[in-house]
């Protein structure tokens, strides 16, 4: 299932994750933080939406059925390299390998479930829309 979500501001971010609910909650609360926001379960359904070259962040389970999300950010950056990412994962060993860090992800935009400060998200997001347009 794909959702499109509007919200009053332009910046968009994609939310990538297989549990509903933290893919509902997640959206919801980035919403409330003005931003407009796209959902998806898989990384198949993230590829084929129309508006993934416009996503500004975006956040990503790193399990998820199917492709990846590790995968599916190797392949987004291919596609859309302006598109910056937040890794959100339940994987308490994960660690960044190196293809990742090249692409430009640090230890920082990795967050692990559960994230008691949702705040983290927005704080996050603000951070690589500013890097993306510098």
């Amino acid at each position: 299932m794909v959702q499109n979500t509007m919200a009053e501001s332009t910046t968009k971010v994609l939310v990538l994750d297989d549990e509903p609910n933290i893919r509902e909650s997640l959206a919801e609360y980035l919403m409330d933080c003005g931003f407009v926001t796209l959902t998806a379960e898989s990384a198949e359904d993230a590829l084929m939406l129309p508006e993934l070259g416009s996503v500004a962040v975006a956040v990503v389970d790193i399990r998820l059925g199917g492709m990846d999300g590790l995968e599916f950010i190797k392949r987004l950056h291919t596609l859309h390299p302006a598109v910056r990412c937040l890794i959100h994962t339940g994987s308490t060993d994960f660690q960044l390998d190196n293809e990742l860090q090249a692409i430009g992800l640090t230890d920082r935009e990795v967050l692990f479930k559960p994230v008691l400060d949702m705040g983290i998200f927005e704080t996050l997001i603000l951070e690589k829309v500013a890097e993306g347009r510098s």
